[in-house]
């Protein structure tokens, strides 16, 4: 008899308590996609200038990433199982608020809605963790994929409820979220995390870079995070002011969302092969033209080049992760926590500033000017010292 190959799936997925988790995370994404898209339209009825949107998305990231040490602590000391699946709970709820209230209120708590998020994510990624020491990466790798999928394909379908059906069509959104709360807080685990603890002499070696080094490394962190927050909470709105309608607009933010979940995963495996410095230093060169032309194109073309640029823009950005790993051994999570915190929060002061550019020179000429963000970016990347790159080697000798 022939034989058949059977591609087996890993024995995580088979774990509901898993399953929830990563589903949790797509649905928590999938809401965490539909800010801009709202605050495009709040800014007929409420009157928001292009300042007033950055403000806006500044404090929805802030309260989203600035927040995660915080609730990561609270996670490591009192057990790993209700934190995320109360953080998917509270964002329901807070969402339904921001969805069904009028005015100013519904900003006060969409922003209060990313308290959640952020309570979700720590304790999310130690949750994915759960299993058989070999299969850890892969289970957190597919992890982080649920949540990619959820902010890619979150905005289209944001979009397509919002043209059809109004505000309240999100609820099902929400609804899907509050389902994904229930079945994590059934599911929880029930034992607490095993804890690490890291040695002192690495750390040391980390400090030999000098803060000159580390000041590039944070400008390039914050190069291509403006980039994204920018990209991301003003194209929307400049659509809009064109006359696109939300379905459209939503197609529009997908394509670069979903091109920087496809960026993440190829800047990975380019940089196992090719090394670190060209995937960081060759995608935010490539960012440029994409930034530079897009907007001009038509049709399919507009999308094709925008889905280029998010690749181009994310392709570093779990290698920037690695390489703050590497400072830190022992301590990846506290690095990790910091990493992302500071590039989501310094996106967000740098999208602040679009948004104040953009009321004084418009919009368009201040998404066409990220390719010059980029280009300085990727200069600034050229610049890192070579000890930076092979720090983690170093690391292992210790």
């Amino acid at each position: 008899m022939r034989s058949h190959a059977v591609i087996a799936l890993p024995p995580f997925l088979a774990d509901r308590g898993y399953l929830a988790n990563a589903v949790g995370h797509m649905t928590i994404d999938i809401l965490n996609s539909t800010p801009s898209l709202l605050l495009a339209l709040f800014s007929a009825s409420l009157g928001l200038t292009n300042t007033a949107i950055g403000l806006i998305a500044t404090a929805y990231t802030f309260a989203n990433s600035l927040s995660q040490p915080l609730f990561g602590w609270v996670s490591d000391r009192y057990g790993v199982g209700r934190l995320s699946a109360l953080g998917a709970l509270w964002m329901s709820v807070f969402y339904t608020l921001a969805l069904t209230s009028p005015g100013w209120w519904a900003i006060g708590f969409m922003v209060t809605a990313a308290l959640g998020s952020a309570a979700f994510h720590p304790e999310g990624t130690v949750r994915a963790g759960r299993v058989p020491v070999t299969q850890v990466t892969t289970a957190v790798a597919v992890f982080f994929l649920f949540g990619q999928m959820g902010s890619g394909v979150g905005p289209s379908i944001a979009g397509a409820l919002l043209e059809h059906v109004g505000m309240t069509g999100l609820l099902v959104l929400v609804a899907l979220n509050a389902g994904a709360g229930w079945a994590m807080w059934h599911y929880r685990p029930a034992n607490p995390p095993t804890r690490r603890h890291a040695g002192g002499g690495a750390a040391q070696t980390a400090r030999r870079l000098g803060w000159p080094a580390l000041a590039l490394f944070a400008f390039v962190l914050l190069a291509r995070m403006t980039l994204q927050s920018t990209t991301v909470t003003f194209l929307p709105k400049h659509l809009h002011d064109r006359g696109w309608l939300p379905a459209a607009l939503g197609v529009a933010l997908s394509m670069i969302l979903i091109g920087g979940a496809i960026g993440n995963v190829v800047g990975g495996h380019f940089a196992d092969r090719w090394g670190r410095r060209p995937v960081i230093v060759l995608s935010l060169f490539l960012a440029a033209p994409a930034l530079l032309t897009y907007l001009h194109l038509p049709g399919l073309a507009f999308y094709g080049v925008l889905f280029l640029a998010g690749v181009c823009i994310t392709a570093g950005h779990s290698v920037s992760v690695v390489l703050a790993q590497a400072m830190l051994p022992g301590r990846q999570g506290l690095a990790s926590g910091l990493t992302l915190g500071f590039m989501f929060a310094g996106g967000a002061v740098g999208a602040a500033v679009a948004g104040w550019l953009g009321d004084r020179i418009g919009l368009e000429a201040v998404l066409a000017g990220q390719a010059l963000v980029a280009v300085a970016g990727g200069g600034v990347a050229l610049l890192l010292p070579r000890r930076l790159f092979l720090l983690d080697k170093e690391m292992g000798k210790l």
